[in-house]
């Protein structure tokens, strides 16, 4: 049992390894605390010689990488920039784009370096465009299992009995799902092409709910409302728990902490008459609908239009992506998201 948090951080390495850009960390004092492969690379320094020292060592005062990480930091959230040169005498100068999010620590970043799109044909660039979403969507995905895994495993580390068994199953599920993610990305692979198989949603509804209770929503009340007559579904079991998970996030972060204790509920049913796209034009058929509703104060009518837009965001330092990601994931799978 012990055991459990070192393998959640041999995870988290092995994701932060398969990135196929440079990414590093920054305390609030601009002190590197993260660095992956594709770093060293950019800053052909390995990443001994790299943790523990300020950006400053490595860059010129005058770099406009120093500039943009000083806006970031004033603006809050996540930020990108476009063709930011990076260059020292140790460095060779590229232009690359930038993008910074809060990494959890306050006053921390992390950065990440992507192509600079413009230098590419407009159809190449498309792609690096695509990729640079995707590869954000990761970053934040990873964050949602990895909070499951270290909250599971603080939990039997404070208790430590037999009766905890379930929750070594969940760390063990949890890691396995993000090797899953890792590996799909690795290859190109995103939510727009979901691996469907027959799947019982509840199974997987009931999977998010015990991930929330072990981490983000120990202190909230769930309330399941199942309809039990529904047939099992063809659809991708871990993009569904994506969405599911990012939608009861969502809601547990939406009541906020005016209120005691967030009540979340779930529900499933059938609904008839929907009207899809299809090849010969719109056509009806039934729907198996969740949904998930919170006691918080509801979406103020400013954000409405723009709640599912990639990046969009009203919490201080929160990326934007979770919404977006349940919009992706459902129209993979010829579905769609209401607020």
């Amino acid at each position: 049992m012990i055991g459990a948090v070192p393998e959640s951080a041999t995870i988290a390495s092995r994701v932060l390894d398969a990135m196929p850009f440079a990414v590093i960390g920054l305390s609030r004092r601009d002190t590197v605390t993260i660095v992956n492969p594709a770093a060293e690379t950019l800053f052909q320094r390995s990443a001994p010689l790299l943790r523990g020292r300020p950006l400053t060592d490595l860059l010129p005062p005058d770099a406009p990488l120093l500039d943009f990480i000083d806006r970031a930091r004033r603006e809050g959230g996540v930020m990108s920039a476009r063709s930011i040169r990076v260059a020292s005498p140790h460095i060779t100068p590229i232009d690359l784009d930038v993008s910074a999010s809060p990494d959890g620590e306050e006053g921390g970043l992390v950065l990440t370096f992507l192509p600079v799109s413009r230098n590419v044909p407009d159809d190449t660039a498309a792609e690096v465009n695509a990729f640079a979403q995707i590869a954000r969507m990761l970053g934040h995905e990873v964050k949602n299992p990895l909070a499951g895994i270290v909250g599971a495993a603080q939990l039997l580390a404070r208790q430590a009995r037999d009766e905890q068994q379930p929750l070594l199953t969940l760390i063990r599920e949890e890691g396995a799902r993000i090797e899953r993610i890792v590996d799909r990305f690795t290859a190109f692979e995103t939510f727009f092409s979901p691996r469907t198989r027959i799947t019982n949603v509840h199974v997987v509804l009931d999977s998010v709910i015990d991930l929330a209770k072990a981490s983000f929503g120990a202190n909230s009340r769930f309330e399941l409302l199942y309809d039990p007559s529904l047939p099992e579904i063809d659809v991708d079991p871990d993009h569904l728990h994506e969405a599911a998970l990012n939608l009861v996030k969502n809601a547990i972060e939406a009541v906020g902490i005016g209120t005691k204790q967030p009540r979340i509920s779930v529900a499933t049913r059938y609904r008839a008459g929907f009207r899809f796209a299809g090849r010969d034009g719109p056509r009806a058929r039934g729907a198996l609908e969740i949904s998930v509703t919170d006691n918080g104060p509801g979406v103020p009518e400013a954000s409405v239009a723009r709640v599912f837009e990639p990046f969009f965001t009203t919490k201080s330092g929160g990326a934007g992506i979770g919404l977006a990601v349940v919009v992706e994931i459902m129209q993979a799978h010829g579905g769609f998201v209401v607020l």
